[in-house]
């Protein structure tokens, strides 16, 4: 999801965060595996029934790229994120779980 192209893109910020405070603190791969599941288990309800299809075939990753870089400011960074389809699915998802329509001013 290019950045010109990504709806709701000032949304993704707090989308990872969300993630990434369901799996704080998982000290092994399986507790953090468990995290993840019950983050997805809980947009399930929002996901549209065309999306499934690409949720329930083999596992997917959420990003295609993840990066936190120094953006010259002391102790902040600037998040740069490319969602994988499956990720744009649940990115998708979070926003109608939280009212929001994906689709508007989505161009």
């Amino acid at each position: 999801m290019s950045e010109a192209h990504a709806p709701h893109h000032t949304l993704v910020l707090p989308f990872v965060c969300a993630l990434l405070q369901r799996t704080l603190g998982c000290s092994t791969v399986e507790a953090h595996q468990h995290a993840v599941q019950g983050f997805l288990d809980a947009l399930t309800p929002w996901v549209l029934p065309t999306d499934l299809p690409l949720l329930l075939g083999p596992p997917f990753t959420l990003f295609d790229h993840l990066a936190l870089t120094p953006n010259g400011v002391e102790g902040d960074e600037d998040l740069w994120v490319a969602l994988s389809p499956g990720g744009e699915v649940v990115f998708r998802a979070w926003l109608r779980q939280r009212g929001v329509d994906p689709w508007v001013n989505s161009s």
